[in-house]
């Protein structure tokens, strides 16, 4: 079979610790890999050249989006997938992602990104995001510099700008949230000072409050959080903007830290459409037991259970199982406690965990 038409565009600084790993897993598929080195003073460049002919420098302006489009400008395919150096790909049906460019080829691909977290036990937890990361050069390019976005070539900076996108089948491990906490806090710290002064240089500034949610978010800034995602919604009349899809949830996170769970519960039920992901029929559950309504909770968390997506809840999918036995053992149903509890234990037996009940 032909090679897949598509160059890997991936930008670096300083990262030996997980460059080789990213190209060593990139090279059974065949794909043209173009790297952009943006000042890196380590064995970065050395280690790129190992695996491609195609490594450039690029003076760094504070810019993510320069840095991707001058990375895509040295492709020799038009078609682009993005990819960072603490992602290694784990899986890719070339055969499949091929009929989805052709199927879709003025759309914006979508994959699966698993983000790895070590707890302070040693376990290794996860949860599963979908991010645009395959895309024609010639439709779309990168803007914003920070939280950079595709976006379509011919689009205006205004308010109206949807992306329209197709699931391809790819899974990406990620390694970059798997930090010190200490490290991660710092990295938080620098995206916030970014962010903040790009608020006001173009209309995307509800997209700039996202992320300055999600930043505080992490930073245990609730409060902070609050605000920002707040700003955000009253600023974005358009929930068809693609990262709508993960700013809808993260409000409800949000609101239930800041013990606004009524809040909450409202905000989701706004948006039924997503009604069919597991994530969001999660949170509606926790909303739902939190405001008193029992029942409402354990209907919507059974759902859960039977949810074709459930793993992309990560570890959240073992809490489903642990409310709905909390609900039930609240209702006096001990029949519905020992059969979730042996679901919580088939489940977990499928993922290669052991639950045990004390």
């Amino acid at each position: 079979m032909a090679k897949l038409p598509v160059s890997v565009c991936i930008i670096a600084k300083n990262e030996e610790k997980y460059i080789e790993q990213c190209l060593r897993h990139l090279l059974p598929f065949g794909m043209e890999i173009v790297v952009v080195d943006t000042g890196s003073t380590d064995r970065t460049k050395e280690i790129a050249l190992k695996y491609t002919d195609k490594v450039y420098d690029f003076v760094w302006t504070n810019n993510f989006s320069a840095a991707r489009n001058f990375a895509a400008s040295k492709a020799k395919n038009n078609w682009i997938l993005v990819v960072d150096c603490d992602e290694y790909v784990k899986e890719l049906d070339i055969q499949a992602v091929r009929m989805c460019m052709q199927k879709h080829a003025h759309q914006v691909g979508m994959m699966k990104i698993k983000n790895l977290h070590t707890q302070s036990n040693g376990e290794q937890t996860y949860h599963i995001d979908e991010v645009p990361r395959l895309y024609n050069r010639n439709f779309y390019e990168y803007r914003f510099r920070i939280h950079e976005q595709i976006t379509p070539k011919d689009a205006a900076l205004d308010d109206k700008v949807v992306l329209y996108t197709f699931k391809m089948p790819v899974m990406v491990e990620h390694h970059g949230y798997d930090l010190p906490e200490e490290e991660m806090l710092q990295k938080q710290e620098r995206n916030l000072e970014l962010l903040q002064s790009a608020l006001g240089e173009n209309a995307y500034d509800d997209y700039l409050y996202f992320q300055i949610a999600q930043s505080n978010y992490i930073l245990h800034r609730y409060e902070e959080a609050a605000v920002a995602i707040e700003h955000c919604f009253s600023m974005n009349p358009d929930i068809r903007k693609g990262y709508m899809k993960v700013a809808i949830p993260a409000y409800a996170r949000i609101m239930r830290k800041v013990n606004r769970s009524e809040d909450a519960l409202k905000h989701l039920l706004q948006y039924q459409e997503y009604a069919n992901t597991a994530e969001y029929s999660y949170l509606l559950g926790c909303c739902y037991q939190e405001c008193g309504e029992n029942l409402k909770a354990l209907l919507t968390l059974v759902k859960v259970t039977q949810m074709a997506d459930i793993d992309m809840l990560g570890e959240e999918a073992y809490d489903v199982y642990v409310r709905i036995v909390i609900l039930h053992n609240l209702s006096g149903n001990q029949e519905g406690v020992i059969f979730f509890k042996q679901r919580l234990v088939e489940y977990g037996l499928s993922h290669g965990r052991k639950i045990v009940f004390e």
